[in-house]
């Protein structure tokens, strides 16, 4: 992860300061406007902090259980999000959250079922 991180970033250093003038306006943006550049940053510091749990997620857990973390997460967030904004989900939508609820219901529960004594698989 370290090296595509780096990659990645001198990629876009690259193409943001070589390719196109994006990097200077940011550079000069931030500069004028120092709370949106404590943001940017502190956003850049989220997403790396992010990064690292993912890493530990797999290298401990594997990857299911960090797909089954990323689902869950990502459905408490729809699903808040569209409470505090007030938002009416359609009847489709109600039927996601359900399949997505029954989903990840099922998978805890097939993973925490013990399996019966005498029987041999």
């Amino acid at each position: 992860m370290c090296y595509t991180n780096a990659w990645c970033a001198l990629y876009y250093a690259l193409y943001m300061f070589a390719a196109s003038d994006v990097g200077p306006r940011a550079m000069r943006f931030c500069a004028a406007h120092p709370h949106a550049g404590r943001q940017v940053l502190l956003y850049c510091l989220c997403g790396a902090a992010g990064q690292n749990f993912i890493f530990m997620a797999i290298s401990t857990f594997g990857s299911l259980v960090n797909v089954t973390i990323t689902t869950t997460r990502k459905f408490f967030s729809i699903l808040g999000s569209a409470f505090l904004n007030k938002s009416e989900l359609r009847l489709a939508q109600w039927a996601g959250v359900g399949l997505v609820f029954s989903g990840l219901t099922l998978q805890t529960a097939l993973k925490t079922r013990k399996p019966a004594k005498g029987k041999h698989e």
